[in-house]
């Protein structure tokens, strides 16, 4: 890619990062099957609706607003994306909180820039769910609270240590001594379900533990 051509793909993700939210929320969604993509979003809450581009007739914004719903997953929602946003790629907020998720989807990381991911009010009760987030490079701000997994000790170190890219969690900057905490803060049973879901990463922690 010329210096150019990055120049002109830098602006246009400034320009959708920026633009006004689709805003889907309050709608009684139980699945992301309901939107067809014929419905118009809520443009009260943001004074307006994202501007559509004259081409493919697709919302040209890089934010999307699905929370005070009834989803209980969120299947499909790269192909919805790609079917509402004119550069899904660009995809930076993600708003699903006050659902009803008990789980953290591996479609958020379909969604390579996606920098604001809002899961708080959800029904999320394993901590190590969290771990998922980790190769979403761009994450910087994210929400757990109120959800069941906020009970595990030491929730939010283990997050922090999960995704060290973070600079906000539930709304509170994480501080340089959060990030210098180490490992051994980690529940022990945390540690065990963490090491069983992904042997592939602790292989060592896996073999040490079969051994005793």
């Amino acid at each position: 890619m010329s210096q150019d051509d990055e120049s002109l793909c830098n602006s246009a993700y400034q320009y959708f990062k920026c633009a006004k939210p689709l805003d889907f929320s309050y709608r009684n969604l139980v699945s992301l099957e309901e939107l067809n993509g014929n419905e118009k979003p809520l443009p009260l809450r943001v004074r307006g609706a994202p501007k559509k581009s004259s081409k493919s007739n697709r919302y040209r914004t890089g934010s999307f607003w699905l929370n005070k719903n009834y989803l209980k997953n969120v299947n499909g929602l790269r192909n919805l994306a790609d079917r509402l946003f004119e550069m899904a790629d660009y995809l930076s907020w993600l708003d699903l909180s006050d659902n009803n998720l008990t789980t953290i989807s591996d479609e958020f990381l379909l969604f390579p820039n996606l920098s604001m991911l809002y899961l708080h009010k959800n029904n999320i009760n394993d901590v190590v769910e969290a771990y998922k987030l980790r190769n979403l490079k761009k994450l910087r701000t994210l929400t757990l609270h109120k959800n069941p997994m906020c009970g595990t000790p030491c929730y939010r170190s283990t997050v922090i240590h999960f995704l060290p890219n973070i600079r906000k969690l539930d709304n509170v900057v994480v501080v340089r001594s959060e990030r210098e905490q180490e490992r051994k803060t980690l529940d022990k049973d945390v540690r065990v379900r963490l090491t069983n879901a992904y042997p592939e990463d602790f292989p060592c922690t896996l073999v040490s533990s079969k051994t005793h």
